[in-house]
C-alpha cells in the first residue's frame, strides 16, 4: 500500500512538471533583418535548399497580401482588396482550420489565398493585430528598437529588410512552432526559384479563375509563388533556457558561370557564359538567449538584432 502510494505520488509531481501540464508562457519578440552591402570572398550555395514552412505560423500574410477567396468557397469571409481587417478574419479562418495563412482549407477545398505586391516595405506591423492561438502581430509602434535602428542604418552599405514586433507562447523544442518571416522584393516574375533567369514568357498561360466578391463577380488570374528578397523561419523554444534558430535565406541578383543550352538528356551542348543568377545567401545559427537582453546575430550580408521579452500572460 505504501508502494502505491509513493507511486502515485511520484506521477502527479511528474504531472505538474511536464509542459503539457502548465500553460504556455508567452513572451513578446522583437527583430530587425538588415543587409550589409559589402565585398565577400563567401561561396554561398549554388541551389538554394527549399524553405519548410508547412507548421510555421504566417503573421505576416493577412497584413501584407490581398486575400482570394476560392471558387469553391464563394462566401469565404475575404476580400479582393489589400484591407487588413478582412485579411485577419481570413487569418482567423486559417489558425482555426490548422493551416497557415498561404492557403486555408476547409475540408478538402482551399477557402483562400494570397497574392502579394511586388514588394513588401521592412516595416511588418498591423494597426488591428492580427492574432491567433500561436501568435500576436502588433503595431510597428510597439517595437523598442528605433534607435538602434537608426543607428544601424546610418552606416554605410546597411539596408533595412525586416523589422516586426510579434507575441506568441514558447513551448519546448518538440512542440514549438516557426515564425515565417519574409519582406523585401519579390524575384518571381524575373527568376526561378532555383536562381536560374528568366529568359522567355510561360509556357502555359496563366491559369485565370471566376469568384464572387458581393454581388459581382470577377477573374482572377493565378499567380507564381513569390521568390522574396529575405524569407525563412525562425523558431523559438524552450529547453530549461531560451534558445533560437534561425533559417533565413537572403536573394541577391549576382552572375554566375552557367550552359546556355543542353539538349534533351541534360547534356551541355555549348561552352558556359557567365549568366544572371539569383544568389541565394543562408543565415542558419542555433543560439542560447536570455529573456530581455538584446542580441545580434551576425553574417557577412546581413545581421539580426533580436529581443525576447518577458510579458503579462494573457488570460485563458
Amino acid at each position: 500500500m505504501l508502494r502505491q502510494l509513493t507511486v502515485a505520488i511520484a506521477t502527479l509531481i511528474a504531472l505538474s512538471h511536464s509542459p503539457q501540464s502548465r500553460a504556455d508562457a508567452w513572451y513578446e519578440i522583437e527583430v530587425y533583418v538588415f543587409e550589409r552591402q559589402n565585398q565577400s570572398t563567401e561561396q554561398w550555395l549554388k541551389t538554394p535548399t527549399t524553405i519548410q514552412t508547412e507548421r510555421a505560423i504566417d503573421l505576416t500574410s493577412a497584413v501584407v497580401g490581398q486575400a482570394i477567396p476560392s471558387v469553391t468557397e464563394p462566401t469565404a469571409p475575404c476580400t479582393l482588396v489589400y484591407d487588413a481587417d478582412a485579411n485577419s478574419r481570413c487569418a482567423e479562418l486559417g489558425a482555426a482550420t490548422g493551416t497557415n495563412n498561404s492557403a486555408a482549407t476547409l475540408g478538402n477545398s482551399t477557402a483562400f489565398s494570397y497574392r502579394y505586391p511586388a514588394q513588401i516595405g521592412y516595416q511588418i506591423g498591423s494597426n488591428s493585430p492580427v492574432s491567433s492561438a500561436d501568435g500576436v502581430l502588433l503595431p510597428s509602434s510597439r517595437g523598442q528598437f528605433a534607435s538602434i535602428i537608426s543607428s544601424l542604418s546610418r552606416e554605410r552599405g546597411n539596408r533595412s529588410l525586416l523589422h516586426m514586433t510579434w507575441q506568441q507562447p514558447i513551448r519546448s523544442k518538440n512542440a514549438a512552432k516557426p515564425i515565417r518571416l519574409f519582406a523585401g522584393k519579390d524575384f518571381a516574375g524575373s527568376y526561378h526559384f532555383d536562381g536560374r533567369k528568366i529568359t522567355s514568357p510561360a509556357t502555359n498561360p496563366p491559369q485565370t479563375l471566376t469568384a464572387e466578391s458581393g454581388a459581382n463577380t470577377v477573374q482572377l488570374t493565378a499567380t507564381p509563388s513569390p521568390v522574396w528578397e529575405l524569407d525563412g523561419t525562425l523558431n523559438i523554444y524552450l529547453n530549461h533556457y531560451l534558445y533560437i534558430e534561425t533559417a533565413l535565406t537572403l536573394r541577391q541578383e549576382g552572375r554566375k558561370l552557367m550552359a546556355q543550352y543542353e539538349d534533351e538528356a541534360g547534356a551541355v551542348t555549348a561552352p558556359k557564359v557567365m549568366t544572371p543568377y539569383l544568389m541565394a545567401i543562408p543565415l542558419e545559427q542555433n543560439r542560447r538567449l536570455k529573456s530581455d537582453e538584446i542580441h545580434y546575430l551576425d553574417h557577412p550580408q546581413m545581421g539580426m538584432v533580436i529581443q525576447i521579452r518577458k510579458m503579462s500572460q494573457p488570460s485563458s
